[in-house]
């Protein structure tokens, strides 16, 4: 039997049923879910925070489970420091930097690490000691860490061979789902702290136009600017009457990109370009890629573009009647912890967690706020699933509002059209 469940602050909701005398299988706990999740769609805003989780897949090749995807922090913490990371190195930053990798902050997570190493650098940096030997030394760890993250990341093996292509069809699943919102909404936002390309992927396969914070043509720059348009098309030409086009949607990179540089353009204000070719040949000579935390050095007080990113999650948690849905997201991003705990000043926030609540102390401490406003959904499922993957969220939870009647009416048109 599959154990499943979905709280409403401490309130278990599927057990409170069960009490009443109804005994829900899997498949009709799983309908209680998705009826719920159909209103939520309805809300007027509508926010996604997707979390490194999203990208891991994980499938059985040659009767061998393998993640195919991007692994999380943790499992890619353990491979920089026992495959990459020299032990001279390890003993190096130990007893000099006083870093030791064994501590739980570096171990479970490889962006504290990097992070971690570009404070040290923009101190020797900043004080006139970036050609000594021990900035030299931090320098060629960070670029050994990037270059991995970089390699990791791009999934080129996997995604030239299409071994990914599951992944990638559950994004455009996704995606492919949220389209048949209703029209008349906002768009969705989608906030993602993944380097990762296979949002984009997804979106170029589907022909879904996105607003990722670039523009122009040849040469696309930075400009935060760009999240206050939108795609629209002219309904009435004799008058400026507009619509927003449905196959549209904003996508927020609140950490960076992989295919994001550093530009030395002095005519632009905010001086970070997007790269089309995203080769690991292309992209590894780059001098600087904007990944979390790596600043801009002429921009290195703001943080710019990371202080625009999350600007934006601020502003569009704080907006009345929001939903923000957060899948595989650990919740261990402090700054992005403390932006959604601001919203629930808001009171017609409502913050939905698909995780396990007992893997996760962050996750157990705001059920423990008894508050209705968050959501908790998850679960074991009886084929050895998780509910709370993202995997299980777009294949059982997340409402698919195009099939039977939509997808009914347009065969019948096409029917209709080639047989007359």
């Amino acid at each position: 039997m599959s154990e499943i469940y979905f709280y409403k602050g401490k309130e278990e909701v599927l057990s409170k049923t069960k009490n009443a005398g109804e005994d829900l299988n899997e498949s009709d706990q799983i309908k209680k879910i998705q009826d719920a999740f159909s209103k939520v769609l309805d809300g007027k805003n509508l926010s996604f925070l997707l979390g490194c989780g999203c990208s891991s897949f994980v499938k059985e090749i040659d009767k061998v489970k393998t993640d195919v995807g991007v692994p999380t922090m943790m499992p890619l913490a353990k491979e920089f420091y026992t495959d990459i990371l020299l032990p001279g190195d390890k003993l190096w930053l130990k007893a000099t930097l006083k870093l030791d990798i064994e501590v739980d902050i570096f171990k479970r997570n490889l962006e504290k690490f990097l992070g971690t190493l570009h404070s040290i650098y923009f101190f020797y940096e900043t004080t006139g000691q970036e050609k000594g030997a021990e900035a030299i030394k931090v320098a060629g760890i960070i670029t050994q860490a990037r270059n991995f993250l970089l390699k990791k990341c791009l999934n080129e093996t996997n995604r030239t061979s299409k071994a990914d292509k599951d992944l990638v069809e559950l994004y455009k699943s996704f995606y492919r789902k949220l389209l048949y919102r209703n029209s008349n909404l906002p768009k969705p936002n989608i906030f993602t702290t993944n380097y990762d390309l296979y949002n984009e992927i997804a979106l170029d396969k589907l022909g879904i136009h996105y607003v990722n914070g670039f523009s122009g043509g040849i040469q696309k720059y930075f400009n935060p600017t760009i999240f206050n348009y939108a795609l629209a098309e002219k309904m009435d030409l004799s008058q400026s009457k507009w619509s927003v086009i449905d196959n549209f949607v904003y996508l927020y990179k609140i950490h960076g990109s992989l295919n994001w540089v550093q530009a030395d353009e002095d005519s632009k204000l905010f001086r970070v370009r997007e790269i089309q070719e995203t080769s690991y040949d292309n992209l590894q000579k780059q001098e600087v890629i904007m990944i979390h935390p790596t600043p801009l050095k002429q921009n290195a007080s703001m943080g710019s573009p990371y202080s625009d990113l999350f600007r934006e999650f601020q502003k569009k948690l704080m907006q009345n009647n929001n939903v923000l849905i957060a899948l595989g997201y650990s919740f261990n991003d402090e700054h992005i912890n403390n932006l959604i705990y601001q919203a629930f000043t808001i009171p017609s926030f409502r913050l939905i967690v698909l995780g396990d609540n007992n893997a996760s102390e962050e996750i157990a401490k705001l059920q423990s706020l008894d508050d209705p406003r968050i959501w908790i959904v998850g679960g074991e499922l009886e084929d050895t699933n998780k509910l709370h993957y993202f995997k299980g969220f777009v294949e059982k939870i997340l409402p698919d509002l195009s099939n039977d009647e939509i997808d009914h009416k347009i065969e019948n048109a096409i029917r209709k059209l080639f047989k007359e």
